[in-house]
């Protein structure tokens, strides 16, 4: 197994990608903190790894809360015996209008979405400096790649994961600690479905981000939706020693949507 002895954390646990990615991790013989806001989807999500023959365990956390990453990281660290493995992955999506919305949409999507890693990164790290070692990956989204009317402040978070990635990436380097992020594209989640009911709404507005502002995005070029299983599949890879030479990179996975 690939993640066997290791202790794991996932943010966002309660569904989507998180939950994908805790499920794999279990699978390769990692013990798993899943976190979440929302204690009914991530306690079940959690419950469903125990039942499958796995070992995990449930934390309710904001991750923009430096508390509350204090407690997590000291649960993993006096209660498992280490964190090998960290898996930012919590985030908040709105479409925002630059020059209209209210700012406190900026602040709130700063602070989970980049806030947030920045604090995980931290608890981390200091403890795999110490430990001799260990993996972070980082989600970021191709949304940090390229322009989109009313994805100005989400691109913007993203765009900041990925330059605090390979910033890490390089400064922690030489004490064992691999820090990388992925690019997902069009994934099967939640989140996407929920965004793209409101954009369809906001772009059939006559008053939308229409015209010579472009559309919604770019195309599905790989002709369908990734899964969260598709994405765990590049996570678990990435924390794991196959990936043992691979630190500080951006990669997408998105089915060709940005090539």
């Amino acid at each position: 197994m690939l993640l066997e002895g290791k202790v794991g954390i996932v943010t966002g646990v309660g569904m989507g990608m998180g939950e994908a990615v805790a499920k794999r991790w279990a699978r390769e013989g990692s013990r798993v903190i899943g976190t979440d806001v929302n204690d009914e989807a991530g306690q079940a999500a959690i419950e469903t790894i125990n039942a499958a023959g796995g070992e995990a365990y449930y934390i309710h956390a904001d991750v923009a809360s430096e508390d509350d990453w204090q407690a997590i990281s000291a649960y993993a660290i006096n209660e498992l015996g280490g964190l090998h493995i960290l898996h930012n992955n919590a985030a908040v999506h709105y479409w925002f209008d630059s020059i209209n919305d209210p700012m406190e949409k900026w602040d709130q999507m700063m602070a989970i979405n980049l806030r947030g890693v920045l604090l995980g990164c931290r608890y981390a790290i200091r403890h795999m400096i110490t430990a001799g070692g260990g993996s972070i990956v980082n989600t970021s989204s191709v949304s940090a790649l390229h322009g989109v009317p009313l994805q100005g402040l989400y691109g913007s978070t993203k765009a900041g994961v990925i330059n605090l990635t390979r910033s890490l990436a390089r400064a922690y380097g030489p004490q064992g600690v691999r820090v990388n992020a992925i690019c997902p594209g069009a994934i099967d989640t939640p989140m996407l479905h929920a965004a793209a009911a409101e954009a369809a709404e906001l772009y059939s507005n006559e008053n939308g981000p229409t015209g010579s502002q472009g559309g919604s995005g770019p195309s599905l070029d790989g002709g369908r939706l990734g899964s969260p299983e598709e994405i765990a599949n590049v996570v678990t890879f990435l924390v794991s020693e196959e990936a043992s030479y691979v630190s500080g990179v951006f990669l997408p996975v998105d089915g060709a949507m940005m090539a």
